[in-house]
């Protein structure tokens, strides 16, 4: 039974360990294995203080037979309030002993409880002395143990490690206090290996529950849920607004963003924001990465797509296909996986065999211009249109002036509200749509007058600024001059 966090005890109601005696803590031990079927024949209870100081309860239990400790758990927690988690290194009493009794470079010799407390259901407790080898019983005998990747976990859960940083100095200190089990295992292991898989397993369970869920509802529960970061509530909302308003997409915006995260990974879904410099196309995008498990593509490295396996959303900011760009991805690849294909990941060799990523997760990106392959000094156009195909553009033309810009990180629960403003709904029944059925009734149509040659000419013109300004796709921009030469 270890201290439980602040933010534990307030959000469960949980007792410390300061609260029960080596007694007490034996005797409940003892009866919430009894209440789950469960016969414990021999109890030692030791009191110890942990890394940090503080007092935490160690009970070593022995059962009349194997049994699953997760029922014994959950009763522990849900009906005394008791927080408990279970020694995987322990298979046997003998072990249990020497883990209480003998010292280690984890658990140093004046670490250890001098007067453990031994219970045994019938008779008298052997004195555990005598389950201690004869060669460990020396005074300040030090066992040399090893973590394990399980004590690991437990380690990264109680001390909120995330990162290889917060790894190697939570080695540090507890080697300052004489704990030097983690530093040697971090100096034997692959640590961004072993952080990254502590993360998966800490994050397992939400990972689950989230995979149940809309990307719409995902959006929605941040929105409901999460709370405002900025400085001046509302402040990324308004500077989002105000982008928005000034660009003439405040509305059409919010409805491209949620049509990409309901389609997912297509052609003509994925969105890109064309600009230049202060135009704010990154910061409309932004607050994405804050809701949703994002891969950004990284500044280097050789297996640069290995983040990718297992998010939500894909964001490519400040695209170009570049040089660094080929190293990234293969223009043939990237253009399958726009489309929505299968794009095969490759891994270190100690992270086992390369994966594919198959997920249509929704794919945001920002770019000085269009996605274009060039080979040499020349644009291959008819790959650039395939690439035009599977990108939606849509172009802001306001650049703010130094004078106007306001500076403030994005807020996920700000761009959470701004997107869903996007939501689809039923278009209103206005009042002179529905005065009277004969006012619904079409009107005879007039037959267009047929557009004369010059006339055409021009509406050819106006549709190409259209599409140079973004305004239209490929398809639009086919369809409607097919229109025009239709003479419609």
């Amino acid at each position: 039974m270890v201290q439980p966090t602040a933010a534990v005890i307030a959000s469960h109601g949980l007792k410390k360990p300061e609260v029960f005696t080596r007694e007490d803590f034996g005797k409940l031990v003892v009866k919430a294995h009894k209440e789950c079927g469960v016969k414990v024949v021999e109890t030692a209870c030791f009191l110890e203080p942990h890394a940090s100081g503080l007092l935490h309860h160690n009970c070593l239990v022995r059962a009349d037979a194997q049994y699953r400790w997760k029922a014994t758990a959950e009763k522990l927690f849900q009906k005394y309030k008791v927080s408990v988690s279970f020694g995987s290194n322990v298979r046997t009493w003998q072990e249990g002993v020497v883990y209480g009794c003998v010292g280690s470079e984890h658990k140093r010799p004046e670490m250890l409880d001098k007067s453990p407390l031994q219970w045994v259901a019938s008779g008298t407790p052997v004195p555990l002395e005598e389950h201690i080898p004869r060669h460990m019983r020396q005074q300040g005998y030090v066992r040399k143990v090893k973590l394990t990747p399980l004590a690991f976990l437990d380690l990264c859960r109680e001390h909120d490690v995330t990162t290889e940083a917060d790894a190697w100095a939570l080695a540090a200190e507890l080697e300052e206090k004489g704990d030097k089990g983690l530093m040697a295992f971090l100096l034997e292991n692959d640590v961004a290996a072993a952080v990254g898989k502590a993360n998966k397993a800490r994050g397992a369970k939400e990972t689950a529950r989230r995979a149940k869920l809309t990307r719409m509802q995902v959006l929605e529960e941040f929105s409901r849920d999460a709370s405002c970061s900025c400085s001046q509530p509302g402040l990324c909302y308004d500077l989002m607004k105000d982008t928005l308003q000034k660009n003439g997409m405040d509305g059409w915006f919010q409805k491209e963003v949620c049509d990409t995260l309901e389609a997912g990974r297509l052609k003509e879904r994925n969105l890109c924001l064309l600009g230049g410099t202060n135009t704010g196309k990154s910061y409309l995008l932004k607050p994405l990465a804050l809701v949703y498990r994002t891969y950004t593509r990284p500044d280097g490295g050789t297996h640069q797509l290995e983040e990718l396996l297992g998010k939500e959303l894909v964001f490519l900011n400040d695209f170009e296909y570049d040089e660094d760009a080929k190293k990234w991805c293969n223009w043939g690849y990237l253009k399958n996986f726009l489309e929505g294909g299968k794009l095969t990941v490759s891994r270190p060799k100690n992270k086992g065999s390369n994966q594919d990523f198959t997920s249509d997760a929704p794919v945001f990106m920002t770019a000085p211009q269009e996605v274009t392959l060039w080979r040499g000094k020349r644009v291959d156009d008819y790959e650039t249109e395939q690439m035009r195909s599977r990108i939606k553009y849509r172009k802001l033309t306001h650049t703010f002036a130094k004078e106007e810009r306001k500076e403030a990180p994005p807020c996920g629960h700000c761009g959470a509200r701004v997107y869903l403003e996007g939501r689809s709904t039923a278009t209103p029944v206005t009042e002179a749509a529905s005065s009277s059925a004969d006012a619904a009734a079409p009107a005879p149509r007039t037959p267009p007058k047929r557009k004369t040659g010059q006339e055409m000419v021009q509406a050819l013109k106006d549709l190409k600024d259209l599409k140079d300004a973004c305004v239209l796709d490929t398809p639009e921009l086919q369809r409607l001059k097919a229109k025009v030469l239709s003479g419609d």
